[in-house]
């Protein structure tokens, strides 16, 4: 299988730069998913393409013209700004790329797939497609079920004086670098004796290798907490994320339900629906829900959440989302309703809640933006808390090709309103910056401690007055100046597809 983990987190080292975002449907109007106009184009898959195995159905041998005549097909009729493909040379030596005299076919199809995105920019000079993308699918099918090879940790970068930045963010619960006794917090100093900040390419090699490790083998990561050094040891192993953790909390005579999220995935559904029914047994009546790191997932697990928060008298027979295709497709445009069951089926419980508090960053994206705009939609009053928002408006269905899931954007969402196109992001209520300083879910963390406040009646200036001087806010972009370390495949809005 092709191993695309050294490009990326390299690219992260040197630029520090990146994203969040994702979302599904169960609804049984929703569209059917894409089938390509002519069968005969689809799993013709080029010798040289490793991936090919890996499709999700039968393959027929063929070249790599083949597989550039599939994707220039199914952008031509799954696109959303499909007028705006440019028209490319199929036989220009971008899309027959090679390497070390060998055709590289991945290479070859990633410049054609994304030199066929539309070169349109906003007014704000950025591109209006910055969220179509392809992966091999088995890293696809493995990051929608939450399993990977890793220590089960959440980085974020900054600069600091101009020098790199890596900070734990989040451990997840029962994995390598839980057992470990890595904290939120914790910074990166180095790995095997590789500095972070040390651009020779053995450094860069040896670090990139600690970090996201090819062969089974313990690393040593020098960390920096409360202004000690200290080594510690972890082995990467096949782990599955718990994507969420909650708990109740007693502020004065009134319960408040904490719930951590971090992404819509399959995994998650349980452990929703487990937290959301705590909170109705213990009569919670106010609701925290922390998204900073949510970069999205299935849309149906954001419209069954916003269900149980809304509650049936709200949300019963109400749009969820309305998804919009494009002009040639707008017979496929629908309204996803409010549905009390998510992916699996699973009934999620009904609390019937007025107000609640989001706690966002810019690494909350697409799915979990429509749970937000969707409970807008109904006038459930949303308070964010934090920074923008990545927005990503848009969505997709996981189409396979010879091994290589494609993710065009196929449409955009609006709520029951016709309010969306936040694709400059969602701007918070209350400005915060993430305190990576004491755990998530501390009562006295920056971003839930002004939550708090908030339920408590004092207003966002004195709330953030509690956590950050006022001279810290003086000026203070609404952009959080760290970001997540993923790549920005895994923040991208789906709809599930129908068998």
């Amino acid at each position: 299988m092709l191993n695309l983990r050294p490009i990326w987190i390299f690219a992260l080292l040197l630029s520090l730069s990146g994203c969040g975002g994702g979302g599904g449907s169960s609804s049984s109007n929703s569209a059917t998913a894409y089938q390509p106009s002519s069968k005969e184009l689809a799993q013709i898959c080029a010798k040289e393409n490793p991936l090919a195995v890996n499709a999700l159905t039968a393959t027929r041998q063929g070249v790599l013209a083949d597989e550039k005549k599939w994707v220039k097909a199914y952008m031509s009729e799954r696109y959303l700004w499909y007028k705006d493909i440019p028209n490319l040379n199929s036989e220009d030596s971008r899309y027959n790329a090679s390497s070390n005299g060998a055709l590289d076919v991945w290479t070859s199809l990633l410049n054609y797939f994304s030199d066929s995105k539309t070169p349109l920019k906003t007014a704000l000079g950025t591109l209006v497609d910055k969220f179509s993308f392809m992966i091999d699918t088995v890293s696809w099918n493995s990051f929608v079920e939450s399993n990977l090879r890793g220590y089960g940790f959440m980085l974020k970068r900054s600069t600091n004086a101009g020098l790199k930045v890596i900070t734990v963010a989040y451990v997840y619960p029962n994995t390598p670098a839980k057992s470990a006794g890595l904290m939120r917090g914790d910074q990166i100093l180095g790995i095997d004796g590789a500095s972070l900040n040390d651009t020779s390419a053995q450094a860069i090699a040896t670090f990139n290798e600690g970090l996201t490790p090819t062969q089974a083998a313990p690393h040593t990561f020098q960390i920096l907490r409360a202004g000690a050094t200290l080594n510690v040891s972890m082995q990467a192993a096949n782990i599955t994320l718990q994507q969420v953790e909650s708990k109740v909390l007693n502020i004065g005579t009134k319960k408040l339900g904490y719930l951590l999220f971090n992404s819509h995935v399959p995994g998650a559904e349980s452990y929703l629906i487990e937290a959301m029914t705590q909170f109705k047994q213990q009569g919670v009546t106010e609701l925290v829900v922390d998204l900073r790191y949510n970069g999205g997932g299935y849309l149906a697990i954001a419209n069954a959440l916003a269900y149980s928060v809304a509650g049936s008298t709200k949300a019963q027979g109400k749009v969820f989302e309305l998804t919009r295709f494009s002009d040639k497709r707008s017979s496929e445009n629908y309204a996803m309703n409010f549905r009390n069951t998510g992916l699996n089926n699973q009934a999620y419980p009904s609390l019937g809640i007025a107000k609640i508090y989001v706690l966002v960053t810019g690494g909350t994206c697409s799915a979990s933006e429509s749970f937000i705009n969707g409970l807008r939609g109904v006038d459930v009053e949303v308070e964010l808390i934090g920074s923008t928002t990545c927005g990503k408006p848009y969505g997709f269905y996981p189409q396979d090709n010879c091994g290589i899931t494609y993710a065009a954007m196929e449409m955009e969402g609006v709520n029951a309103k016709g309010e969306g196109g936040f694709s400059d992001g969602m701007m918070p209520q209350c400005t915060a910056i993430d305190d990576l300083s004491l755990p998530l879910g501390d009562v006295s963390e920056g971003m839930l401690s002004i939550a708090v406040k908030r339920i408590q009646g004092q207003s966002c200036t004195q709330a953030a007055g509690l956590v950050i001087s006022s001279d810290g806010l003086s000026g203070m972009a609404l952009r959080d100046q760290s970001e997540l370390i993923r790549p920005d495949w895994q923040t991208n809005k789906w709809l599930q597809v129908k068998p």
